[in-house]
C-alpha cells in the first residue's frame, strides 16, 4: 500500500526523480508527434528542454502569470495550426501543451504526482489518433512508466517501485479483459470521432499522370486486411480493388470525376460468383477500395457513387471494419445516357499518331469487343515492356511518345493510352485506380493489401451490351502481374525497388496486427455477438450479460482482493495489536493507566493478584522478547501468536461479563 504522509508530499522530490518523470512525459508524448502539426511538436520539445534546464538550475516552480501567458500562447498556436482547440486533433494538441506547462508548476511531490495523473489523459488521447499494434504495446509501456514514477514519488526505491508497478498492472489485467469483453459495445468503436482536419489522404490520389502509381508501389504502407467468408481463397487475378474513377483528361493528367450522384450502374450479373468478405481498412479520405464489382447490399455509413466507387458517407480517420459483397465479374451493367457517353468520349488535342492507330484498328473490327482485342494485341506484338523506370513522356503528345517510341511503361501508361484509343474510336472509356491482388497469410488465413499493390486499369462501355467492361491492358504486356504480383512481373534488376514484406519478422508483425485489428480495435457489437456465440451463449444480450458478468467480475476481482488483504496484513502490527487486546481484556477499558502498562508489568500484576495463567504468561513473555529482539519473527509466527492472544482476550472478556 502506497500511502505517503502529508508532510512528505509537500517536500520537493529528488532531482533524479523529477528527471525520471520528465522522461516519462517525453515517452508519453512520443506517438503524438506523428499525428500533430510539426509546429506543435517543436514547441512541446522546446518547453521540455526548458523545463529540464530549469531543473538542473534548481528552479522548481515558474510564476503563475508566466504560465497563464504561455497557456494562452499555446491555445493561439493550436488555433493557428488546426483552426480549433476542440475536436480530436485540436483538443489533443492543446492538451499536450497544457500537460507540458503543468510540469513548470512542479515544486512538491504532490505537484509531480498530479502531472503523472495528467499524463494518463495523454496516453488515452493517443488512441484517438492511432490504433495500431505499436500503439497498443507503447500504451502498456507508458502506463508502466507512469506507475513506476508514481511509486518512486511515494517513497519507494527503484527496484521496489518496478516490482509493485508490475504487480499492480498484472493484477488489473483480468478485470480489464472482463470489462472489455462483457461491457455492451456500440456499433462503432468509441475512438471513431469525425476528423476535424483534412490531413489524412489516401495513398491513391484523385489525379493520375505517368509516375503516380510507379512511385506509390515502392512503399510498403499497409492498406487493408481482408478475410473471405466460408474460407474462400480466390485467384489473385480476380482481386481488382477499385477505388477512384478517372474521367477527365487534359492531355497530361487524369482527374477523378467530382460528381456526387449515384448513377444507374447495377451489380454485375454473375450471382454464381458472388462472394462475401470482411475488410479492415484505414479510412482513406472517404474512399474505400472495394472488390470488383460491389454488390448492392452495403453497410450503413457507406454508399456507391459514380460507377460503383465505394465512399464513406462521413469521412473518418482510424480503422473501419466493413462486411461487403462482390460479384467476381469483368462487366458492370449500366445504361449510360447521352450525356455520360459524351463525357467519357471527350479528348483534348494532341497525340495524333495514337488517334490514327485507334481509327485504323476500329475500322478493322466488326464489334467493340473485337476492337478491344486488337488494341491489346497491338501491345503484345510491338515489344512493349513493363518497367518501374520508364523514360519520361511529358507534354501533350506524351502518349504518342510512349506508343511509338519508348514502348516502356508502368500500369498508368498502359491504362491511359488504352482509354485514349477507345475514346478516339468513339467508345466511352475511363481509367480506374485501386489495387490489384494481395498477399495471402497462410498462418492466419487473411489477405493483405499494401501500397505496393497499387494499380491502374481501364473500363470501356460497350453500347450493344450496355455494360462497362473491365480491361487491364498491363496484362497484355505482363500477364504475370495479375497472377503472381508486381515483384514477379518486373525485371530482376528492378525487383529490389518494390518493398518486400516477406521476412519472418514481417509475417509475425502482420499476423499480430491482423488479430489486434480484429479483436481489439474493431471489437464492436458484431464481434461481441460472435464471441459470445462461440462460447456457447448464443450471442450477446442482456440475459447473457447478467449471467456472465457477475461471475466473471468475481473471478477477475479475486487476485485484486487477495493482493489488497495481503497488503493490509503486511502493514498490520500483529504483536502490538494482540497485546492491546489482551491488556484491554485483563485490565478493562476503564483503566486510565492501562496505556502505560508493559507486558512485564502486566505479568507481575497477574502474580500479585494470585492469577495463575501459564498460557497468558507465556504469551506476554514471548511478546516482550520479540519486542526488544534484533529481528521480529516471521509474519506467519506473528499471526499465530495474534490468534492465541485473541482467544485469551476473549476468554478474559467472557469471564468478566460472567
Amino acid at each position: 500500500m502506497l500511502i505517503p504522509n502529508p508532510s512528505f508530499l509537500q517536500q520537493p522530490p529528488p532531482r533524479t526523480v523529477a528527471f525520471a518523470v520528465l522522461l516519462a512525459l517525453l515517452w508519453t508524448a512520443l506517438p503524438l508527434a506523428a499525428s500533430l502539426p510539426a509546429a506543435v511538436t517543436a514547441v512541446f520539445g522546446g518547453l521540455w528542454l526548458l523545463r529540464l534546464a530549469l531543473l538542473k538550475a534548481g528552479i522548481g516552480r515558474v510564476p503563475k502569470a508566466a504560465l497563464l501567458l504561455l497557456a494562452a500562447a499555446a491555445g493561439l498556436l493550436v488555433w493557428q495550426q488546426l483552426g480549433t482547440v476542440f475536436g480530436r486533433e485540436g483538443g489533443v494538441a492543446f492538451l499536450l501543451l497544457l500537460v507540458m506547462l503543468k510540469a513548470f508548476e512542479g515544486n512538491s511531490q504532490r505537484d509531480w504526482q498530479v502531472l503523472l495523473l495528467a499524463m494518463l489523459f495523454l496516453i488515452g488521447s493517443s488512441v484517438l489518433l492511432n490504433q495500431s499494434l505499436f500503439i497498443g504495446v507503447w500504451l502498456l509501456l507508458a502506463l508502466a512508466a507512469v506507475s513506476i514514477c508514481f511509486a518512486v514519488l511515494c517513497g519507494l526505491g527503484g527496484r521496489e517501485a518496478f516490482k509493485r508497478s508490475a504487480q499492480a498492472l498484472l493484477l488489473t489485467l483480468p478485470l480489464t479483459v472482463v470489462l472489455f469483453v462483457a461491457v455492451p459495445r456500440l456499433n462503432e468503436p468509441l475512438w471513431r470521432i469525425p476528423q476535424q482536419t483534412q490531413q489524412a489522404k489516401t495513398g491513391l490520389s484523385d489525379t493520375m499522370e505517368p509516375g503516380s502509381i510507379s512511385n506509390l508501389v515502392q512503399s510498403d504502407e499497409w492498406v487493408a486486411n481482408i478475410t473471405f467468408s466460408d474460407g474462400l481463397k480466390p485467384q489473385r487475378s480476380d482481386l481488382y480493388w477499385r477505388a477512384i474513377i478517372m474521367g477527365e483528361f487534359d492531355g497530361t493528367r487524369w482527374q477523378a470525376f467530382n460528381g456526387n450522384y449515384i448513377d444507374e450502374a447495377r451489380t454485375a450479373a454473375a450471382p454464381e460468383r458472388t462472394v462475401a468478405y470482411q475488410m479492415i481498412i484505414r479510412d482513406q479520405n472517404g474512399v474505400l477500395p472495394a472488390l470488383d464489382y460491389p454488390a448492392a447490399e452495403l453497410p450503413a455509413g457507406v454508399e456507391k457513387r459514380l460507377g460503383q466507387t465505394i465512399r464513406a458517407s462521413r469521412s473518418r480517420e482510424g480503422l473501419r471494419r466493413l462486411s461487403l459483397q462482390a460479384s467476381l465479374s469483368d462487366t458492370l451493367p449500366h445504361a449510360l445516357d447521352a450525356g455520360g457517353q459524351n463525357f467519357y468520349t471527350r479528348l483534348p488535342g494532341g497525340n495524333p499518331q495514337t488517334r490514327r492507330l485507334a481509327e485504323t484498328l476500329a475500322q478493322q473490327s466488326a464489334t467493340p469487343r473485337q476492337f478491344v482485342g486488337k488494341v491489346l494485341e497491338h501491345y503484345r506484338r510491338q515489344n512493349f515492356a513493363y518497367t518501374l523506370q520508364p523514360p519520361r513522356t511529358a507534354g501533350r503528345d506524351g502518349i504518342d511518345e510512349f506508343m511509338f517510341r519508348t514502348r516502356r511503361g508502368f500500369c498508368e501508361h498502359y491504362a491511359q493510352s488504352f482509354v485514349v484509343m477507345m475514346r478516339a474510336a468513339g467508345l466511352p472509356a475511363r481509367v480506374v485506380t485501386g489495387y490489384l491482388g494481395a498477399d495471402y497469410n497462410e498462418q492466419a488465413g487473411f489477405w493483405q493489401i499494401r501500397a505496393k499493390d497499387a494499380h491502374a486499369w481501364a473500363e470501356v462501355w460497350l453500347p450493344q451490351e450496355q455494360v462497362w467492361l473491365r480491361v487491364d491492358p498491363t496484362a497484355a504486356v505482363s500477364a504475370v502481374r495479375a497472377a503472381s504480383g508486381i515483384s514477379q512481373a518486373l525485371a530482376a534488376d528492378e525487383r529490389g525497388m518494390v518493398a518486400d514484406s516477406g521476412s519472418l519478422f514481417a509475417r509475425w508483425r502482420d499476423t499480430g496486427q491482423f488479430y489486434w485489428q480484429q479483436w481489439v480495435v474493431n471489437y464492436d457489437q458484431t464481434k461481441q455477438n460472435s464471441l459470445f456465440a462461440r462460447i456457447g451463449l448464443g450471442g450477446f444480450n442482456w440475459q447473457t450479460l447478467l449471467l456472465v458478468l457477475p461471475a466473471a467480475l468475481a473471478a477477475a476481482l479475486l487476485p485484486l482482493a487477495h493482493w489488497w488483504f495481503r497488503g493490509r496484513n503486511r502493514e498490520r502490527d500483529f504483536l502490538n495489536e494482540g497485546f492491546a487486546l489482551v491488556k484491554s481484556a485483563v485490565l478493562g477499558n476503564d483503566d486510565e493507566t492501562a496505556a502505560a502498562v508493559s507486558a512485564g508489568e502486566l505479568n507481575r500484576m497477574l502474580h500479585e493478584n494470585g492469577i495463575a495463567d501459564p498460557a497468558l504468561s507465556r504469551l506476554l513473555q514471548q511478546y516482550e522478547h520479540w519486542l526488544y529482539a534484533a529481528e521480529r519473527p516471521p509474519q506467519r509466527t506473528q499471526k499465530r501468536w495474534f490468534a492465541a492472544a485473541r482467544r485469551t482476550a476473549k476468554r478474559y472478556g467472557t469471564g468478566r461479563r460472567g
